[in-house]
């Protein structure tokens, strides 16, 4: 019995090593929606991955979400609704939403059960583990700012309008202000940014239609360039869902 558990100690160990191992360097890997059970060998370059074509859901979209009067009476902060966020477009583009706001969007647009049944087994390595796996989804008007992907597999796709995801390694972080998490990358400047000119990152642009699949310990942030609205859905194993 001791035997076993040290075995599975290891092998644990191992595990958490393993998934902690950030690139250093990644190309863009593209493929179409029909090819989406090509992932799973994909997945062994540790690449992001654009897959184009994919048809969604009329979900999630301002216009949908202006039929559900409740959640545009739900208040965001202190006398402020989420309708009255919406028709201020200066505004949006600079309040911080909460990822448990996100979140509840995510759930009340419907796109949480639609990512559950259509989406999120097609994502998953192997139909024989996905006992493992569990996922988070959430949902962002305009903007999420930089976070730092910690799922097996995140992904982030427009439900409408065009977004700008930038990408950085992690080996970046150290250039960012101390508090980096949820300020909007563009933003940055010389002042709070010392070393702005020495980051390096990538841009990817993406419209309804496609979908960014990243793997774990990127830094990302997500801007609208055309009215912009995101999804993302967190797919995790146990070492992922306590990182």
């Amino acid at each position: 019995m001791i035997e076993i558990f040290i075995i599975f100690t290891v092998l644990f160990f191992i595990a958490v090593l393993f998934y902690k191992q950030a690139n250093e360097q990644f190309e863009i890997l593209q493929i179409q929606a029909d090819r989406i059970h090509e992932l799973p060998t994909l997945y062994v370059d540790r690449s992001p991955i654009v897959i184009s074509d994919f048809q969604l859901p009329n979900l999630g979209t301002e216009q949908e979400l202006q039929k559900r009067p409740n959640i545009l009476q739900m208040s965001i902060a202190p006398n402020l609704s989420l309708q009255q966020l919406l028709a201020s477009p200066n505004a949006l583009q600079t309040f911080p939403f909460t990822p448990k706001t996100a979140s509840f969007l995510s759930k009340e647009s419907g796109l949480h059960i639609w990512f559950e049944h259509h989406l999120y087994q097609q994502l998953l390595p192997s139909p024989y583990t996905k006992f493992l796996y569990s996922f988070k989804t959430s949902l962002w008007p305009n903007h999420r700012g930089l976070f730092k992907t910690t799922g097996f597999q995140t992904l982030i796709m427009p439900t409408q309008g065009t977004a700008s995801v930038s990408l950085l390694l992690s080996k970046m972080v150290p250039y960012l202000p101390t508090r980096w998490q949820g300020r909007q990358f563009h933003s940055l400047t010389p002042q709070d940014t010392p070393l702005l000119n020495q980051i390096k990152f990538m841009e990817i642009k993406l419209r309804k239609g496609n979908i960014l699949l990243l793997p774990a310990h990127l830094i990302v942030d997500i801007r609208s360039i055309d009215s912009a609205w995101c999804f993302i859905g967190e797919v995790h194993h146990p070492i992922s869902i306590l990182a």
